[in-house]
């Protein structure tokens, strides 16, 4: 009976350390994409729609890339005829049933020190992290242009024999 001890322990166990343990995230993320950069050592953005299904606000913290030196949540802003892009250190909050849209002129990924080119057609990965450490990984395509919404795409003819 001692040999089975340790292993009963776990078994009881295994429900209460799986509950401490950070909870699934309830985020989608919708039209990842992110711009071409031809050489090392340069700057891309990356821009989706993150949407929280949960019923709680969640707090995008930060991201990462093995691609890059450094991602940077921002977001760009314009007074008085002149942008400017300011990190966004406090975290970003997607309400409950909401969703934040990352996109040319608004809040993007700064994606700085690449260590390879990125080329269309190809995928740049992220790790997005939120409040209480939870993670998920989204992969961007690499675009000269961001995605059509899927409404924006006009529906196929009908098939006739």
């Amino acid at each position: 009976m001692r040999r089975f001890t340790p292993l009963i322990a776990f078994l009881a166990l295994a429900p209460v350390l799986a509950a401490a343990g950070p909870k699934a995230v309830e985020v989608d993320v919708r039209q990842a994409w992110a711009r071409p950069v031809a050489a090392v050592g340069m700057n891309s953005a990356g821009y989706m729609v993150l949407a929280n299904r949960g019923r709680a606000p969640i707090t995008l913290t930060g991201a990462s890339s093995p691609l890059a030196r450094e991602v940077m949540v921002h977001r760009t802003t314009e007074a008085n005829g002149v942008s400017s892009m300011r990190a966004m250190s406090q975290g970003l909050v997607i309400p409950p049933g909401g969703q934040v849209a990352f996109a040319p002129g608004g809040n993007h990924f700064m994606v700085m020190g690449l260590k390879r080119p990125l080329r269309p057609g190809e995928r740049l990965p992220l790790t997005l992290v939120f409040d209480g450490g939870r993670r998920i990984e989204a992969q961007l395509a690499v675009r000269t242009a961001p995605p059509q919404p899927a409404a924006a795409v006009a529906p196929a003819p009908p098939h006739r024999h």
